[in-house]
């Protein structure tokens, strides 16, 4: 961790090193009971797009999702295997969502239908994925936290829109009980790539003055789209200044973020050695049994032979 006020020259620092790669910083300011977590996931949601081959009404939901489950990871231990999974279950044509990230910064995700039909809606004249009708606004949204403590922690609340970043908001005071602004957005190119992803989260972490309280919801309320911010060529620590400005910021945390999936060959088999003997043999009888991974596409394949060496 690192404690650093957001000067210039600390601006310029990270703008070098991290100018193609994905990262997230976490900045207080110096005096109130805030924080502000914000992140780049461009190359890291153009990795998920390409792996699942996704439509872009597809993209901009997993997207988010993937960017919701980075922010919910600051829930958990920073740099350890402790992680938290995403579920979200809505009526909507994209299917059944799923994002899992952990304190490391690596991220993964799908969703049950990547060839979703793009749904668009028309706000304030600009033409956007309608992201809300792609998921459903009935359903639920499920944040289980695995903290190598046993059975890991799950938590469920309701589907209030659809938007994934209201949805997380709604999640932190039900659930959390912290109080907090979320937004998350995707921007995608017209040949389908993402050109910017990334979000933020603001929480208050005790009692404030209502009139800064009253002054930082009007400045999230009036922050552009966060995918806006960054095509305009901010960065996470650019944002977090414009929130926190006049409250001297500092920056405590950062970390790069990835796609990663640590799927195995040994993990894969082992999900079919729960199987019983007539399961697999039945599996193997056409020729190898395959394992195919929902977040990365690898295809595993064990012959009857190697199954059986279980035993």
């Amino acid at each position: 961790m690192i404690k650093k006020e957001l000067s210039k020259e600390t601006r310029d620092d990270l703008k070098n090193y991290f100018e193609d790669r994905d990262y997230a910083v976490i900045a207080v300011p110096k005096r109130e009971p805030l924080r502000v977590y914000v992140i780049k996931a461009t190359n890291t949601v153009e990795t998920a797009r390409r792996i699942h081959n996704l439509s872009p009404g597809a993209t901009a939901v997993l997207g988010r999702a993937l960017v919701g489950a980075i922010i919910l990871s600051s829930l958990v231990k920073h740099a350890t295997d402790q992680k938290v999974l995403l579920q979200i279950e809505g009526d909507g044509p994209v299917g059944t969502v799923v994002a899992e990230a952990d304190g490391k910064g690596r991220v993964r995700g799908f969703v049950s239908n990547p060839q979703a039909e793009t749904l668009i809606k028309e706000t304030d004249g600009r033409k956007k994925f309608d992201v809300a009708s792609l998921v459903g606004k009935n359903g639920i949204l499920k944040v289980i936290k695995e903290l190598g403590m046993g059975t890991p922690y799950t938590s469920v609340v309701p589907l209030i829109s659809g938007e994934i970043g209201q949805d997380l908001a709604y999640y932190f005071v039900q659930s959390e009980q912290i109080p907090s602004a979320v937004g998350v957005g995707v921007l995608v190119d017209k040949d389908g790539t993402v050109k910017q992803a990334g979000g933020f989260l603001v929480q208050t972490l005790g009692r404030m003055d209502d009139k800064i309280v009253e002054e930082i919801e009007k400045r999230v309320k009036n922050l552009p789209p966060v995918s806006s911010m960054l095509e305009e060529g901010k960065r996470p620590e650019d944002i977090a200044v414009e929130i926190l400005k006049d409250m001297d910021p500092q920056l405590i945390g950062l970390k790069e973020i990835e796609y990663y999936c640590p799927c195995s060959e040994e993990v894969a088999k082992a999900s079919l050695l729960l199987l019983s003997e007539e399961e697999i043999e039945d599996l193997t009888k056409d020729g190898p049994a395959e394992v195919v991974c929902r977040f990365c596409g690898r295809v595993y394949r064990f012959s009857k032979e190697q199954l059986k060496e279980k035993k």
